[in-house]
């Protein structure tokens, strides 16, 4: 699946979209529920009111971890948020709403985690079988068809006793497979064949020669040995806007761990004194290129920008990103 759709300037990224879809669902599967035994709103809201803080100091969170570069730049709130620390910090202050709420409503506890585990098993079904049917992954979308239809039938069961013990059950099971599909996530990809040259994750990528902005003529290749991201970039493009400062960030303190950054501007869309002027505002310290003819950008599928592919120091694709990236994302793409 892409991680990002481009329309014009405007970049959807693909997870975040197939996440709201996935809520809306959650939504209303849970809203037609609650209308069907005639109760449960006081839940409901609940449980969406949690959700919803938990987003939304997700994403505020970057300023309270950088407020200096958010001051600076107010358009990194757009882009980028506060990572795994702001998760943290929202789903805290999820909790303390949901307290403190309980000892105000007449909602239940047992109700409570009830919608909770409901909306969180559809949440779960909806995105994997998405996910799964556009992957053409047979496995996992026969789990999801099956396990999407044993949750209707239970979701019309009138027992309901038996109804949410088997619920449970469901997201017992997906929790197992979540944690299955982790354990395939973070295998070793195996190693490509000597020679093989490509785009995908364990290739060697096409070696290339480009003048810098200092004059000088950069290869790929002159970096092996050394941890490199490979980042295509235009100067009309705002989310590289967004994006080059905090590469700056990142270079600057990891310069001296085997890491390159090269910037090939893609000057064929754009202009090398666009270039120039831009990598000055910005203070930009490592290596900017000039892809004139655009070859580079083609070989390397830039079509969408900011495109960024890490390359490992035995010189194959270890990573690639598409949409910009901040200090912390950098830091995670190499560990």
């Amino acid at each position: 699946m892409p991680e990002v759709i481009q329309l014009g300037l405007l970049h959807l990224n693909t997870q975040l979209l197939l996440l709201l879809l996935s809520g809306m669902f959650a939504y209303g599967v849970v809203h037609f529920k609650a209308k069907e035994e005639n109760k449960g709103y006081a839940e409901i809201n609940l449980v969406w009111n949690a959700a919803t803080l938990i987003l939304f100091i997700w994403k505020i969170s970057y300023f309270f971890l950088h407020p200096l570069l958010t001051i600076k730049h107010p358009s990194y709130l757009l882009y980028f948020s506060g990572g795994t620390p702001g998760l943290v910090f929202g789903t805290i202050a999820a909790g303390l709403y949901v307290l403190i709420a309980l000892s105000r409503t007449h909602a239940s506890a047992s109700s409570l985690l009830f919608t909770g585990t409901l909306s969180g098993t559809a949440f779960y079904m909806f995105y994997e079988g998405v996910h799964a049917f556009y992957e053409k992954s047979i496995v996992s979308a026969a789990f999801s068809t099956v396990s999407c239809g044993i949750f209707f039938v239970l979701l019309f069961m009138k027992n309901k006793r038996v109804h949410r013990l088997s619920s449970l059950v469901l997201a017992a099971l997906v929790l197992l497979s979540l944690a299955g599909t982790g354990t395939i996530e973070n295998k070793k990809l195996p190693a490509a064949e000597a020679g093989v040259s490509g785009l995908k994750r364990g290739n060697t990528p096409p070696d290339f020669k480009l003048n810098s902005l200092d004059g000088k003529t950069i290869s790929l290749s002159q970096y092996k040995g050394k941890t490199v991201f490979l980042n295509f970039w235009a100067s009309w493009c705002p989310p590289c806007q967004a994006e080059m400062p905090e590469m700056q960030r990142f270079y600057k303190e990891h310069r001296s761990k085997d890491v390159v950054i090269l910037a090939v501007n893609l000057t064929s869309e754009d202009s090398r004194e666009a270039a120039k002027t831009f990598a000055k505002k910005h203070h930009v310290t490592f290596p900017v290129l000039y892809d004139e003819k655009g070859k580079v950008g083609g070989k390397y599928h830039a079509f969408t920008l900011p495109t960024t592919y890490v390359i490992d120091k035995s010189g194959t694709i270890a990573q690639l990103h598409i949409g910009p990236l901040n200090a912390d994302m950098m830091e995670s793409l190499i560990q």
